[in-house]
């Protein structure tokens, strides 16, 4: 099974600065056409979370027909989309106009967007980590007992989870102040007692950043609007980069496990025989 990834589009933000204009429903419509490329193609689409800039209405209604535009139903021979929030959305609205992508899973808490879904043998656990009016991602006590309760009714079988900020410190210094600052620990426990989780995906970061979180690999997947400039000096000032959008790619199978790539959605010269 195939497992695209995209994360942070950002809808309905229109500029990086006085001189830098990007078009983020543009990003998103392409990195969705390099989606239906693939063959053999991804069953399920995770979207993880920044869905929007400023979590308007009207964002999350473009974002619902861009989808509806460029994927086909998932009746139909298209993935199964599946998203959580990100700390530039409103969750509650969002699951409100996008309910299909936003599923309540049974006992979690009402204010909170966690999904529950299975697929080709796979079960896929989205965590809500936004902290409303912070930039900053935390898991709280509700949401870890629901957590703990869904892997228990999953145990030993295989689990993804995504969420939007990533459990893991990346070395950019901004970014990493307003990472998921609580739940950590809480979570890594709950993977290791768990020992059948094959992945958790991510976004928040605007790069591809891999770690590891309880054994299991953390990866982050890029932008499909924008970059961050990759600046590890400690303080150092947060900056946009226009590098080449990346989307997440992710092979899953029950003999072999999680196999992770990203894919550039820009075309290349190629392929060429050798």
């Amino acid at each position: 099974m195939l497992i695209a990834h995209l994360t942070d589009p950002h809808i309905g933000l229109t500029s990086l600065g006085p001189a830098v204009d990007i078009d983020p429903v543009d990003g998103l419509r392409r990195a969705l056409a390099h989606v239906r490329r693939f063959d053999p193609a991804p069953e399920v689409l995770l979207l993880s979370g920044d869905l929007v800039e400023a979590g308007r209405e009207q964002d999350y209604r473009t974002l619902a027909q861009v989808l509806a535009q460029e994927l086909p139903p998932h009746g139909a021979g298209g993935p199964r989309v599946l998203a959580v929030p990100g700390n530039h959305d409103r969750p509650v609205l969002a699951r409100r106009i996008l309910a299909e992508l936003m599923p309540q899973a049974a006992g979690a808490p009402p204010d909170q967007v966690c999904v529950h879904a299975e697929h080709g043998g796979l079960h896929f656990i989205g965590l809500d980590t936004v902290q409303p009016g912070q930039a900053h991602g935390a898991l709280g006590g509700a949401q870890l007992a629901w957590l703990q309760d869904t892997l228990l009714r999953c145990a030993g079988q295989p689990v993804l989870i995504f969420m939007h900020h990533p459990p893991l410190t990346s070395g950019v210094s901004a970014m990493d102040a307003c990472g998921l600052l609580r739940g950590r620990a809480e979570l890594a426990a709950l993977i290791v007692a768990h020992g059948g989780v094959q992945l958790i995906a991510a976004g928040h970061l605007h790069r591809p950043i891999l770690g590891a979180l309880g054994g299991v690999p953390v990866v982050v997947a890029p932008s499909t609007s924008h970059q961050l400039e990759l600046d590890l000096r400690p303080g150092a000032p947060l900056a946009c980069r226009l590098e080449p959008p990346m989307i997440g790619l992710y092979r899953w199978t029950p003999e072999d496990g999680m196999s992770c790539h990203f894919s550039h959605v820009t075309g290349f010269d190629g392929p060429f025989a050798i």
